[in-house]
């Protein structure tokens, strides 16, 4: 009796996981860094106001917010949860309410500034492509 067992298949999918690993990690990287790189251009200049003795432009709504302190900027990070999946995060307890807007406390809607959705958009289509050539067989 013989047996032949034809690993060609198994060889090809851990390249792919590989490749798919770089990709993702890659991708995670750069969502970070435009990110942080939004709020810190400072692309828009609102109302002043003063903080902590100093002036500060909050940024016009629909904007990324203007670092003040670096604060926001440096607690987004990214890590890798699983060999093909990853998390982009900004530890800041005021990311949300930047990113999506909030009710003030005299009632009034204020915001969004955006940093993290548009960062995560701008890449989705280069990462789908590069998913899609990986599992074609190809290098990204």
């Amino acid at each position: 009796m013989s047996v032949t067992v034809n690993t060609r298949g198994l060889t090809q999918y851990r390249n792919n996981l590989a490749l798919l690993e770089q990709v993702v990690s890659a991708t995670a990287a750069n969502i970070e860094g435009e990110a942080k790189q939004s709020i810190l251009a400072r692309q828009s200049q609102g109302n002043p106001r003063i903080e902590g003795g100093r002036i500060h432009y909050a940024a016009e709504p629909g904007n990324p917010p203007n670092s003040d302190t670096g604060n926001l900027a440096n607690s987004i990070g990214h890590r890798m949860t699983g060999r093909t999946s990853a998390e982009v995060f900004s530890n800041a307890e005021y990311s949300i309410p930047l990113e999506f807007g909030f009710i003030a406390s005299n009632g009034v809607y204020q915001g969004p500034w955006p940093f993290m959705v548009p960062a995560v958009e701008r890449h989705a289509k280069p990462f789908r492509q590069a998913v899609t050539s990986v599992l074609k067989g190809r290098k990204p």
